[in-house]
Formats: structure tokens, C-alpha cells, sequence
């Protein structure tokens, strides 16, 4: 197989590279936002005068077929249809400046509409540019000494099937805050190549803006936690997957990585675990990618939720409850109880940090 390009320079063996801004596309990209300004204003009531789109061809790039495969089932719109959203809490640890940090994860599901041409939520879109989507927004905190980590991933996977595997992603979305600055990343999965956006406040990092090739069936880290809970069918035909695999956006961030896919595979076995008191059979998942290697183990039946996973690089994550919620009514003084069924502090607060980070500034 030949290695995945960036466009505008081939990433292959050799020495590691620091990766470069893609000017050339950077420049088409503005061409394109000032030819299609009044084009992207007519989107939607978002943009208005004086305003246009980052990347008004998304629609285009995503390539996206007209029409799904298959449609979702019934069985999951029974479930996910009603204008609930699931909510789970998990005890997890994280590794960070080369100590492990208790952290406070929640993974929040639900459904809801979006606009195939922008690939935002839109209540009011209709016909063939709206695609219902199940979004995940997995929120990590936890502190590294005297300041705080703010970490979100949300991922936006069509609920009908347009692609191969079931649930493949159409946007993926992530930010860190911390007290040294902020760092966003944004990834638009097309049918066999990406467009990946970073912005930091790093300058080895950077703004920058690339494309690139990958295989038709590239998987990527952070839709697992959506794929590999078979919501709607089984994951990979109920067997064993071995492809290209673009990492996990956070493992990235910490690692100061580049956003190239990889080789990996995920194989599967059937197992009991025990949780919430009594034995439950999961799916063991076991993601391997070179050196790097990842276990999930989810739910063999009912909701079929993600009870435990860990990875070879020291963290892990075990859930503590789960709630079904329309947790946007649940803001008023006093909801912060609510926390305490997902085994999250009403509070709000981080645990203690615990370790010792590098001295002289803002570790990278």
C-alpha cells in the first residue's frame, strides 16, 4: 500500500518531518470562500452581511451519496427518537506530563438534524439537505498541578448508512483549554480523503490547513465510540476489521503528532464483566496499531453501552451511571443533584491532579 499523501507533500519512512501549513490550499480556500460568499450566505441565517463560510464546498468534499444504503430501524428510532439524550459518567484516569490524573468524563449521545452543506445542526433544515445525525460529545477534565484541563471531542455520524460501516463520520470536532491557551482541531471525513483544521496557540503547530488521501474504508479513533457499540448492526459484518485508521484527535494533541492514518486492525471475542453488581456478557474490542494498542468492552445486548476501555499508553475509563435525560432543561439551581446519577461531582469540581510537570514555562 502506498502511504497516505498530504497534499502539497508525501508522508512515507524516512526521518519524522515537522509538518508544513498547506499554502497552496490555504489560497484556494480563500478563492473559494470570496467566489461563493453570497452562495454561503444563503445557507442559512448564521451568516450574515459582511460574513461567509470557511469551506462552503463541504457538501461537495464529504461526497456523500444522495442517498443512504440502508435507512436506520425502526428498533433505533424507538430508542433514539425520543428527544432524550443518554448520559454517562465514568471514573477515568489519564495520562499527562508523565503522571496519571483522575479525571471526570462524561460521554453525552443524541440525535439530531443537520445541514449536509454546512454539516451543522439545523432544526429547521428540510429535504434532501437534511441528514440526521447521532452526535457524540465526550467531555474530559482533570487538573495537572495548579491548573485545569478542558478537553471535548464531538463527533457527528449520519444514523443512515452512507458508507461501508455503519455510523462512519462526517465531522469530527476538538478542543483543549487549559490555562496556557487554547488548541482546536477540526477533521471532515470525505469518501477517501480528509480536510483536517488545527489551530494553536503553539507555533510549531500553528493554523494550519491540509487534505489528505486515505482508503475508502479509513476508520477513526474517536467514532469508535459510537461504532463499536452496534446500534444499529454489527461493526466490521460481525467480525474482525483491518484497515487505515486516523487516531484519536486528543492522542494527537498530546503527542504533538501529525494527522496521517495508520495501519491497524480490531479484532473481537466475547466476554463477561462484571458491573453494576452482577456478571454482564460485553464484546471485547481490541484496537492495535503498531506499538499502540486499545480494549474496549461494551455491552453484548440491551443499550449496549461502552462499560470499560483502556490503552497501552496508561489511560483507562470505567462507567459509574448512565441516565436518559433532555439534560438543556436541567439548568436551573438545584439540577447540579441531577450530576450525582452519573456518578459526576455536583459540584462541578476536578479532582486532585496529583504528579509533577516539567519546570520553565508551558510544556508542549
Amino acid at each position: 500500500m502506498s502511504p497516505p499523501r498530504v497534499h502539497g507533500a508525501w508522508r512515507g519512512a524516512g526521518p519524522k518531518r515537522r509538518t508544513r501549513p498547506s499554502r497552496p490550499l490555504a489560497f484556494l480556500v480563500l478563492l473559494l470562500c470570496t467566489a461563493c460568499a453570497q452562495n454561503a450566505a444563503d445557507v442559512g441565517d448564521g451568516v450574515g452581511d459582511g460574513e461567509r463560510s470557511l469551506f462552503p464546498d463541504l457538501a461537495e468534499f464529504g461526497e456523500l451519496p444522495s442517498a443512504p444504503q440502508e435507512s436506520a430501524s425502526g428498533e433505533f428510532w424507538d430508542h433514539w427518537g425520543d428527544g432524550h439524550a443518554e448520559l454517562s459518567g465514568y471514573r477515568m484516569t489519564i495520562q499527562r506530563y508523565g503522571a496519571a490524573r483522575e479525571a471526570e468524563l462524561a460521554l453525552i449521545y443524541v440525535t439530531e438534524p443537520h445541514d449536509r452543506r454546512t454539516w451543522i445542526k439545523d432544526d429547521d433544515v428540510a429535504g434532501g439537505d437534511r441528514v440526521e445525525v447521532l452526535k457524540l460529545n465526550s467531555t474530559v477534565q482533570f487538573l495537572t498541578g495548579v491548573y485545569p484541563y478542558s478537553v471535548m471531542t464531538s463527533v457527528f455520524a449520519p444514523v443512515d448508512r452512507y458508507r461501508e460501516e455503519p455510523f462512519a463520520p462526517v465531522r469530527i470536532a476538538h478542543s483543549v483549554q487549559e490555562w496556557c491557551g487554547a488548541y482546536s482541531h477540526f477533521v471532515w471525513p470525505g469518501r477517501d480523503r480528509f480536510r483536517s483544521l488545527r489551530m494553536s496557540y503553539f507555533a510549531h503547530e500553528g493554523e494550519r490547513v491540509s487534505e489528505v488521501d486515505t482508503d475508502r474504508d479509513t476508520l477513526y479513533e474517536d467514532a469508535l465510540l459510537v461504532q463499536l457499540r452496534e446500534l444499529d448492526g454489527p461493526f466490521a459484518g460481525g467480525g474482525e476489521w483491518e484497515g487505515l485508521l486516523v487516531p484519536e484527535l486528543w492522542r494527537l494533541r498530546a503527542g504533538h503528532g501529525g494527522t496521517e492514518p495508520v495501519q491497524a486492525r480490531i479484532g473481537r471475542e466475547q466476554g463477561v464483566r462484571t458491573a453494576e453488581g452482577r456478571e454482564v456478557p460485553v464484546t471485547r474490542f481490541t484496537l492495535t496499531a503498531g506499538e499502540y494498542e486499545r480494549v474496549y468492552e461494551v455491552e453484548a445486548e440491551g443499550a449496549r453501552r461502552v462499560l470499560w476501555w483502556s490503552t497501552s499508553t496508561g489511560d483507562e475509563a470505567e462507567l459509574v451511571g448512565t441516565a436518559r435525560l433532555a439534560y438543556w432543561n436541567l439548568n436551573r439551581p438545584g439540577d447540579e443533584a441531577v450530576r450525582e446519577e452519573l456518578g459526576l461531582s455536583p459540584h462541578g469540581s476536578l479532582p486532585p491532579g496529583g504528579g509533577e510537570g516539567p519546570a520553565g514555562g508551558c510544556p508542549r
